[in-house]
Formats: structure tokens, sequence, C-alpha cells
């Protein structure tokens, strides 16, 4: 290995095995920070980041007995600019950043190596990492690499052992290492719980909820979105079919020339490999979120425990009622009575319910461009239609019948044909009713009009009645 075998690699490691690691890694990742905003990173332009960080430092330089030749030391006894100097010599030394080689402002470079800003990168996404859409951007990017499988002419089919199968495995890898972080997460969120012993701290803890937001913010998005069960089914389908197609053979071709083996041992290490990532997917994935919604139930209901607790002065109040009851079993029914009388001002019970899954669930989509063709329901219940139907035909039989309909029209038509009723023909509850008369004895022989419906509704002050046309039967 590189690492063991190069002489420029021997103190690779020394800068976060010191007195003063918490300064040198620290420094290193300004000028990882200030590089990114270079072309290319001079000494003068590292040595200004550095004397700035010293001017703001907040932690306290120790000498170094060992480890640094005296013109590499950091010290609290040499200013900002001398220490600036000693950092970058000693990063030098030790492989972090590049060999003094002369730019073309006649200034050494000063570039950080890529080995160096690769392990700060991975100390920083392991200790230091931001877990908001850790869970999904794994998802997103195994959808994302197997979908260019079936894309013609997709550049990652050229060398799809490579470009596809690795990345999606390592992707894989990563998602499951994310789980194992969110359970034992969990598990540190739960000592803390137990450890709280104020009712403030517990009261601020459930406020702030810094740990759930911190831990589970990704993953409250993947189960109350909706959106990544889609992804995950269509990865699913994406790894039956792969099979089938020309990558899968052109994957085998590239294991076979890249191991040197046999095509029927590619063939098994590329089922293989494929066989692990669909039982992931398929099994895996939901059998560990499944775990962590138990773990977090379980979370929550400790944290509700601890709080009972704390509120009681760390009194267990169900073993005593527990006593009490059992004290008290076997005693007379009048003595039970004035026991129970005088131990009731002791308490206060609530009763409360717990808001159910079915009325915090996202309602789904609806398909866009797709027009209903359901009937629009009657706001009317069927009680109420009745009632309606029963008062009209037989409460006031003479009132609102055939014949008194007949009449009513009569005068209201005269001469005309037709009439469409509007605000103002109904504007009372008589008018209203006397239109519902002629809807409903619209096909009686007996009554002399019929009704023809115009569709919508017409709104006045006494009722909301269809819109309707009445004209004599011919």
């Amino acid at each position: 290995m590189l690492l063991f075998d190069s002489a420029e690699y021997e103190y690779f490691f020394n800068p976060l095995c010191c007195r003063n690691k918490r300064i040198y890694y620290e420094c290193i990742l300004q000028l990882i920070e200030k590089s990114k905003s270079l072309p290319v990173l001079y000494e003068a332009d590292a040595r200004d980041t550095l004397i700035l960080y010293f001017r703001n430092c907040s932690y306290a330089l120790e000498d170094e007995e060992n480890g640094a030749g005296a013109d590499e030391n950091i010290s609290s006894r040499k200013s900002e600019t001398e220490n600036a100097g000693a950092i970058l010599r000693y990063f030098r030394r030790c492989g972090w950043i590049s060999e003094k080689e002369l730019g073309r402002n006649g200034d050494n470079i000063a570039a950080v190596e890529p080995h160096c800003r690769k392990m700060i990168d991975a100390l920083e996404k392991i200790f230091n990492r931001d877990s908001s859409a850790v869970l999904t951007n794994q998802i997103f990017s195994i959808y994302d690499i197997l979908h260019a499988a079936f894309v013609e002419d997709h550049g990652r089919t050229y060398r799809p052992y490579s470009n596809i199968l690795v990345p999606v495995t390592d992707s894989v890898a990563d998602l499951k290492n994310e789980l194992l972080t969110l359970k034992d997460s969990i598990r540190s969120i739960m000592r803390m719980v137990i450890k709280m012993t104020q009712t403030n701290e517990l009261g601020q803890f459930i406020i702030k909820d810094e740990m759930m937001e911190k831990f589970f913010n990704d993953y409250f998005f993947i189960k109350k979105d909706g959106l990544i069960p889609g992804y995950i089914e269509e990865i699913e389908k994406m790894l039956r079919e792969i099979r089938k197609t020309e990558v899968y053979e052109n994957m085998v071709k590239e294991y076979q020339r890249l191991n040197q083996v046999e095509k029927p041992r590619a063939r098994e290490i590329v089922d293989s490999q494929l066989a692990q990532i669909r039982s992931f997917i398929s099994y895996e994935y939901a059998r560990e979120m499944d775990y962590i919604d138990k773990k977090i139930n379980s979370y929550y209901n400790l944290y509700s425990t601890r709080i009972l607790m704390v509120l009681s002065n760390h009194v267990n109040m169900q073993t005593y009622l527990n006593d009490f009851l059992m004290a008290i079993k076997n005693l007379d029914e009048e003595e039970k009575r004035e026991i129970l009388e005088a131990a009731a001002p002791c308490f206060r019970l609530e009763s409360y319910k717990y808001v159910g899954r079915k009325s915090i669930e996202r309602r789904k989509k609806r398909k866009p461009n797709t027009r209903s063709g359901a009937l629009t329901a009657s706001p009317l219940s069927q009680e109420e239609r009745a009632k309606l139907t029963r008062e009209l035909l037989y409460e006031y039989p003479d009132r609102y019948g055939v014949t008194q309909a007949a009449d009513y029209f009569d005068k209201v038509l005269g001469e005309k044909a037709s009439i469409v009723p509007d605000e103002s023909l109904v504007r009372t509850r008589d008018d209203a009713m006397m239109a519902a008369a002629a809807m409903i004895y619209s096909g009686s022989s007996e009554f002399p009009y019929e009704v023809e419906f115009l569709g919508g509704t017409l709104e006045t002050k006494a009722a909301s009645i269809s819109r309707i046309r009445i004209k004599r039967k011919k």
C-alpha cells in the first residue's frame, strides 16, 4: 500500500495524534475551504488564512515535545505569522500539502493533497455529518444509476460493471450504514432521556426536539411524504428487468476482463451482487424501517414514562396503586366504599384519546387531467329527504295537491305556453313548494303541466331549487 511503502506518508497521521490536534484539524479545514474559492492556492493566501484563524482562535496552544522540528512547532510564545508558517512547513512534512513549487505569480503553491482532502472529507462525514437528506440522496442515487442502464447510448452503459453495478453496490452499502446510524441514534437519545432528572430539562428537550430533528429529519420525510416508496418500487422493477438487457451481458464481460476469470465465474459474481442488492431493497430495507418505527415508538413511551416519574418525584405510582387495591380486595363492601371515598379526592382522572393514523394521513394525489364522472351527491340525508316528502304529500295533502298545484300554475302562466321560475317568481316558501310539487306531479296524467330540467340550481331567498322550465302538456 502506498501509505506504508512511500516515505512521504510516514508522518501522514501525526497532526491528528498530537497535543494540538484540534488546531491542526481546523487549520486544514480552513485551507480546504479557501482552496474552493481560488483556482490555485498559494502560500501567501494560505498564510493569510491561517493568520486570521490564529487571531480568532479560542483554543490555547500547547508546546509540542516531539514529532516535529523546532521550526515546525507552534507555540503560544510565537506570533500568528510565525505559527502560520510553522503549520505550513509541518503540513508539507506530513504530506498534507504539496511540495514547494513556484506558480505563475512567483509564489510557492500550497495546494492540499488529494489524499489529505479525501481523509478529512471522510472524517467530516463520519463524525460531523449533516443527516439531512442523507437517506433520500442514497435512494435517489441508486435509482438514477440503475435508470441509466435502460437509456439507450447512455455513457454508463459502455462500462456497465464499473459505472453501474459498483456505484449501486456502494450506495446500497452507504444506505445500510445510514440505517444503522439511525438505530444507534435512537439508543443515544434514550440514554439522554434516562439521565434527565429535572422537569425543566425534559420540557426543554421536547420543545427544542434537537436530537429528533438532527437524526430523524430525513427519516420523517421518507415516512410522511410518500415519494420514496415510489422510487423503491421502481428500483425493484429495474433490478428484475436488468438481467434481460444487453447491459447485463456487458457487465459479465467487463468483470471477466477486469479480473481475468472464466465467464461462468464472472456471471456468478455479477448475479450474486445483483441478488444482494435486490434482497436489501426488497426485504432488509423494509425490515430496518419497521424496526426504527418500533424504536421511535419506544422512545416516546420512555419519554412519557420519564416525565411521569420526574413529576411524581421518582415514585412509581402504579406499584403503590396496585398494592393499595390488593390491600382492600378482601374487605367488606362498606369498608371498601368508605376507603375509596376517602381516597377519591387524592386523584384527578381525565380521559384523553390518541390521534389515529388515519386522521393525519396525507391524502393521495388525484391523477391530473382526468374528469370525474361522478354525480354530485345531494346535501340532504335520507331522513331529511323522507321528512320533506312526507310533509309535501301527507301533511299538506290539500295545500300542495295536484289540483292546488294546477290552479297555481294556471294563474302564473296565464296565456303563456311555458315559464322558467326565477327569483321574482320563487319569493316565498309556498312558491318553492309549488315548484317542487310541479316536479313530483310532472309525470301524472292529472297534472296538465310537465317539467323540463335545464341544469344547475337557482339560489333564492326562499330556497335553492333546480333550474326548470314548466310548460303546458300538448
